[in-house]
């Protein structure tokens, strides 16, 4: 994409192609008549955009106008019958044979609500292969389509835009009957517990866990935060006291906190002796800062047997809204990229992200 490039439509474009309800961006053309933007895209990129367009409007049909369809006796909102008319719109701008693909600026949030889904649907399709791969070449081929989704995101128009809102379900009947019409979020696993301390629960069941919530956030249009919670110093520390010590004195009482700050409110798990992952479902970025501070608060009131200072935590924190590209690995992955920057930064500190790209630069110590 040429992100600063601007034409005006041409002839045979009208405000009537463009649909209702998504706003104008109209600017003056030479001869002083209005005239709406337009972006344009290479031959390559076009052909990448038009098969997200395809998929996400497969996707739409299946989850949300059909549904819709046979659950009112027919009945197809306005506001759906419009969404589908902008894709087919879209796709077929797409798929124009020219030099450049233009698409008026006003189908730009549409646009990125496209690339969102479609980012993560692809990346979650080959996390599963990429763990087999070990050839330069195959990974390369897996990451491919991902590798072009994110180009197109990295561009500053993506940035630029906010993110369509487009109809869901729940804007059309209550949440049970919504989840009972959907195919079922991932179910929870029964509850399992470390093995060594039987304290905090086992590590096996963050993804699936972290897949439930985020499918269920997603129906509320509701957050879910995932934060990295990390000893500071840990090895010292061990060093020091011995490992027996911190085991027997230290460790217990301080996931025992842990575990009582996080009940009734999400989830803790235990990744190794100090490394603990808690997933907060619901939960705004604002309120997840205050939630861990409060939690380094309690950690430093905790005393500890032969222990004259108790052990600080440093954490990093990633909040995924339903605007979230990221997959539910990747988003793991960003808090332990996060909880390294608070360590490298400032011990003690909370570390998470401005923006929506997740990206190291973006990272920032609350």
């Amino acid at each position: 994409m040429r992100p600063g490039r601007r034409t005006a439509l041409r002839s045979g474009f009208g405000p009537s192609a463009i649909g209702f309800g998504f706003g104008f961006g109209f600017r003056l053309s030479a001869f002083g008549y209005p005239s709406p933007a337009m972006s344009e895209f290479t031959p390559s990129e076009a052909k990448i955009l038009s098969q997200c367009v395809a998929r996400f409007t497969e996707v739409f049909r299946r989850d949300v106008a059909d549904v819709i369809r046979r659950e009112f006796r027919g009945y197809e909102p306005p506001e759906v019958t419009e969404l589908i008319g902008q894709l087919s719109l879209l796709g077929r701008q797409l798929e124009l044979r020219q030099p450049h693909a233009q698409i008026h600026d006003t189908q730009g949030p549409l646009l990125k609500r496209i690339l969102i889904d479609l980012r993560r649907e692809s990346a979650s399709a080959i996390e599963e292969p990429l763990q087999k791969a070990v050839n330069t070449e195959t990974i390369r081929h897996l990451r491919r389509e991902v590798h072009g989704l994110e180009q197109l995101m990295g561009a500053p128009w993506f940035a630029a835009t906010h993110a369509l809102q487009v109809p869901r379900l729940t804007d059309y009947m209550s949440i049970r009957h919504a989840e009972a019409a959907l195919p079922e979020a991932p179910p929870l696993r029964p509850r399992e517990y470390d093995e060594k301390f039987h304290i905090l629960e086992a590590p096996g069941l963050f993804l699936p866990d972290l897949a439930h919530y985020r499918a269920r956030c997603a129906l509320r249009g509701a957050a879910i935060a995932v934060a990295f919670v990390d000893i500071d110093d840990f090895k010292a520390f061990n060093v020091q006291h011995t490992e027996t010590a911190v085991d027997l004195h230290v460790l217990p009482p301080l996931m025992e906190s842990i575990e009582a700050h996080v009940f009734a409110h999400g989830h803790a798990y235990r990744f190794g002796g100090d490394e603990y992952m808690i997933t907060l479902p619901n939960a705004t970025s604002a309120w997840a800062v205050d939630f861990l501070r409060a939690l380094q608060d309690r950690l430093a009131r905790r005393r500890y047997r032969r222990i004259e200072r108790p052990p600080t935590i440093s954490a990093g924190l990633c909040v995924a809204g339903v605007d979230c590209f990221l997959t539910d690995r990747e988003i793991q992955g960003r808090a332990n990229l996060a909880k390294n920057h608070a360590k490298a930064t400032e011990k003690g500190r909370i570390a998470t992200y401005e923006g929506e790209l997740f990206r190291p630069e973006d990272l920032v110590l609350a």
